[in-house]
């Protein structure tokens, strides 16, 4: 009998803990873009020459076609997990300076809050791998192209 009370009572708590886990079905149903210049992008990987600046020039998010006006909130970026800096103003742009990284492999890593009207606010997250190899000719400026791209963002509820 003892067994039967306690399960009349965890009823309840176990109905609030079913209704307070979101539904994926809430979050933004959008596509970010991406300016950037002062790389070569190839295959998903930036190559930057060492001394140049890798610059994302603005972040855009895009709702899909159909739902409702979506804006994006403050940025973060990280390189190989070590926090840079937060763009809390539109373009959300960010600087990436060579000049102190040794030739190798690095990780750009972006989180952006991303809200929607009538959808639970949301983080999209993405990374990007950063070739970082020697100028071929020291002499000149920044030698890396500029467009834009499409990241692949993961899109949760949580941070």
């Amino acid at each position: 009998m003892k067994r039967f009370l306690y399960l009349l009572l965890a009823l309840p708590l176990l109905g609030f803990i079913a209704t307070s886990c979101s539904d994926d079905d809430d979050l933004p149903d959008v596509t970010l873009s991406m300016d950037y210049s002062g790389a070569t992008l190839t295959d998903g990987v930036f190559t930057v020459e060492q001394g140049d600046t890798l610059k994302i020039n603005a972040l855009k998010v895009i709702p899909a076609e159909g739902t409702k006006p979506a804006t994006l909130g403050p940025v973060s970026y990280f390189i190989d997990g070590f926090y840079q800096f937060t763009s809390y103003e539109v373009p959300f742009s960010c600087f990436i300076p060579t000049e102190n990284l040794k030739v190798g492999k690095y990780l750009l890593q972006a989180k952006a809050t991303i809200l929607q009207i009538d959808k639970t606010m949301a983080f999209g997250v993405f990374s990007y791998p950063i070739n970082v190899v020697e100028k071929e000719n020291p002499d000149e400026g920044n030698s890396g192209e500029s467009g834009t791209d499409i990241p692949n963002v993961r899109v949760t509820d949580h941070e």
